[in-house]
């Protein structure tokens, strides 16, 4: 479980914009422990490197405006033995062959879901197959919010696809004691989750945190504390991943 909490009312808050998780004030806790599977991901695949990173599903997730790429570097033959060649069919035509060399490939597709099969002729006789879904990216994304006093108290986007990457923005009112912010809660679980990979966006006393959705779920994010005067609150936030 991971939760972000904080009790800014004995500290000094930073006057800079910081990113990074590294720079997180020293009164915000970000941990992570016994994460699910919602964060594992491999861009790996017995020897071949794939890009997007396939989700938790096994499949790659893609959008029209991206390319899928397939690189078999790290297991083709080394000089002076015979190079390899790769191989890819990428489930939307015939086979493209390039050398090793560059032992890499990149395809754009339409919509729709296809078979990718790559494969290292030669000495290794290696091969993978993968799904690959391929989505248009919105051109317009859904922007979510909830009432509270955590103000704002928001997400860039409430429907977010899967690999894709939206920031949860919250504000830290002055008559604030405690606040624990805990990490999405989805069903089925883990299919969103605190990104990693992206900085977060740190300008006191707004903060941005960066989330992730790995597979086709709902989401709820959820804000808990104390205010001045023992208040209690307890704020949510509710997204989906499609």
């Amino acid at each position: 479980m991971a939760a972000l909490g904080c009790s800014p009312s004995g500290s000094t808050r930073p006057s800079a914009v910081e990113t990074g998780w590294s720079a997180v004030p020293p009164w915000i806790k970000v941990t992570a422990t016994g994460v699910g599977a919602g964060l594992r991901s491999s861009a790996v695949i017995d020897g071949f490197r794939v890009h997007p990173d396939p989700g938790d599903d096994g499949v790659i997730h893609a959008f029209t405006d991206e390319s899928v790429v397939v690189n078999a570097t790290d297991i083709a033959s080394r000089p002076p033995a015979e190079p390899n060649y790769l191989v890819v069919n990428w489930g939307d035509g015939p086979n493209q062959r390039v050398g090793c060399g560059p032992c890499r490939q990149d395809h754009g597709y339409a919509p729709g879901r296809y078979t990718l099969v790559a494969s290292l002729d030669g000495p290794s006789g290696r091969s993978i197959t993968v799904q690959v879904e391929v989505v248009a990216r919105r051109e317009r994304s859904t922007r979510v919010s909830a009432d509270g006093p955590l103000q704002p108290f928001e997400l860039g986007n409430g429907d977010l696809a899967v690999g894709e990457t939206t920031f949860f923005q919250f504000g830290i009112p002055t008559n604030l004691l405690t606040l624990f912010i805990f990490p999405p809660t989805c069903s089925p679980p883990g299919a969103a989750f605190y990104d990693f990979a992206t900085l977060p966006v740190l300008n006191p006393p707004t903060f941005a945190l960066p989330i992730k959705g790995f597979f086709p779920g709902t989401c709820t994010i959820t804000a808990t504390g104390t205010l001045v005067g023992g208040a209690p609150f307890n704020q949510t936030i509710t997204f989906s991943v499609h």
